[in-house]
């Protein structure tokens, strides 16, 4: 867009339309653009404009440059048009004025011309105190300052014009160190879809259910990092493709996390009912928690572009705006029906199911404790010993759950109680990838499952290790423990 602006200024300088002229040369009174320019007492009655060039001089091209030169013309007069509001409000038309204050110079070094003529966009008023009321550039509202935002100059062969600077970009630190966490977070996400992909005694259906998770963040992680780093270099068409991305993927991730919360739930309630085998087998289930993730993130996707992309919708409905400001929602507002709403019903499912674990826990703890005040026999020993393993099972998929649940909720209070600064919760969930591959893959037995089956790949011969059945999936992956080996019916 910077390259493209810079061009269009130097094709128009080049060009040959209508020179705008004046029939009496007005009288300018000159004042040198300073940091703290002060109009003299006698003449702050006048109008004032900025001007880019000295009196009796216009802009011109130069090679790749534009430069002041004197007028060859005695025809072209610097003779701009001010405006000014009226009680009710409303612009009044602009009209010539035979002296006014011409604050001569420009603070910034790239600047591009609008041309009101050809795009309604750079539509523009020149107040009588100097500043230029745009009332569409960039999509809003704004006021150019004299000097500091734009100069206007007559331009041989074009008339009198508006140079308006480039805005400037400030890099945020903040935003760099987010991007770069989520960067670091994918090849973490990666390594552990490869270790469950290699490992066939944890791709169970948890085990799936997290490699999908882990690919879903991935490609949200990626491309909101492109997002974050190269935004203003991307074009209009890049930015809504790479919103619609960021928008499915993230939403994806949140159904596999809602699928990960039930087959916790589901463990946990097995064990605590003594059921020694599923209702469903592990294929069949596998693909209805496929089905669940995968099509209500398609069908919020194709809602999504048919009302961005569709130009017969009315502008009375909400609409995604990809693109209009970012490459993301337009704002809050647009962004609640189609990404928020859903993750945030997500989340209240997940709460739910744990709030009903938790409980189902404190009972099935209560009944382990008197049943072994009754008896006091080595199977209850062996009960509360395994007990405890489900609770940390449970405790570590609340951690999961609150890793990527919690910034979301935190989203959602700021939209609702106003800015908040949550720089430590973003820089946290950006690092998730890394705190993920420890939790799954790092611990043990996944740990020694993960490196017995590279040490086979490679062709060195070693002994398996000795875990407990993967039906139990959580159980022995995440607490690092080994469950007695027991026949289950899958």
């Amino acid at each position: 867009m910077h390259f493209i602006r810079i061009c269009v200024l130097f094709v128009y300088l080049s060009a040959a339309p209508i020179v705008h002229a004046s029939d009496v040369s007005p009288t300018i009174h000159a004042i040198p653009l300073q940091n703290d320019t002060l109009v003299p007492k006698e003449y702050r009655e006048l109008p004032s404009v900025a001007k880019c060039c000295p009196v009796n001089q216009v802009l011109v091209r130069d090679g790749n440059d534009t430069v002041c030169l004197p007028s060859n013309s005695s025809t072209m007069y610097f003779s701009p048009l001010f405006s000014e509001f009226n009680r009710t409000g409303v612009l009044v038309p602009g009209d010539e004025f035979g002296e006014f204050v011409a604050i001569v110079g420009i603070l910034c070094n790239e600047k591009y011309m609008l041309e009101p003529e050809e795009n309604d966009e750079d539509t523009y008023h020149l107040l009588f105190n100097g500043s230029i009321f745009a009332p569409k550039i960039g999509h809003a509202p704004i006021m150019l300052m004299p000097g500091k935002d734009y100069c206007m100059e007559v331009v041989p062969d074009r008339g009198l014009r508006v140079l308006v600077c480039f805005p400037k970009v400030v890099p945020d630190v903040r935003v760099i160190i987010y991007a770069c966490g989520l960067l670091i977070s994918v090849p973490f996400f990666i390594l552990t879809i490869a270790a469950y992909i290699i490992t066939p005694r944890l791709r169970d259906v948890h085990g799936k259910a997290l490699c999908h998770y882990c690919g879903c963040l991935a490609v949200a992680f990626s491309t909101l990092a492109i997002a974050q780093l190269a935004s203003a270099r991307l074009s209009p068409e890049v930015c809504v493709s790479i919103a619609f991305i960021i928008q499915f993927s993230f939403v994806a991730c949140f159904f596999w996390l809602n699928v990960m919360c039930i087959e916790t739930w589901s463990l946990i309630r097995r064990h605590v009912n003594h059921q020694a085998y599923r209702k469903i087998q592990s294929k069949t289930l596998f693909f209805y928690y496929s089905i669940w993730a995968w099509g209500p993130s398609a069908i919020l996707i194709l809602v999504s572009m048919a009302m961005d992309l569709n130009p017969t919708i009315p502008m009375t409905y909400v609409k995604p705006a990809f693109g209009s400001e970012s490459c993301w929602f337009k704002s809050d507002a647009e962004a609640m029906p189609y990404f928020y709403v859903p993750i945030g019903l997500l989340l209240l499912g997940n709460m739910i199911l744990f709030i009903i674990t938790a409980v189902k826990i404190s009972r099935y703890q209560q009944e382990l404790a008197l049943r072994r005040l009754a008896r006091n026999q080595h199977s209850d020993r062996e009960d509360q010993r395994l007990f405890r393993r489900v609770k940390r099972t449970f405790l570590v998929c609340l951690v999961l759950f609150f890793l990527m649940g919690l910034n979301w909720m935190m989203e959602l209070v700021s939209w609702w109680a106003g800015p908040l600064d949550w720089s430590a919760f973003d820089l946290v969930n950006a690092l998730q990838g890394v705190i993920i591959f420890g939790l799954f893959v790092l611990r043990k037995p996944a740990r020694d499952l993960v490196w017995h089956r590279i040490q086979k790949l490679r062709g060195i011969h070693s002994t398996e290790p000795n875990v407990g059945s993967m039906d139990l999936a959580l159980l022995p992956v995440i607490n690092g423990d080994s469950l007695p080996r027991q026949t289950v019916v899958q």
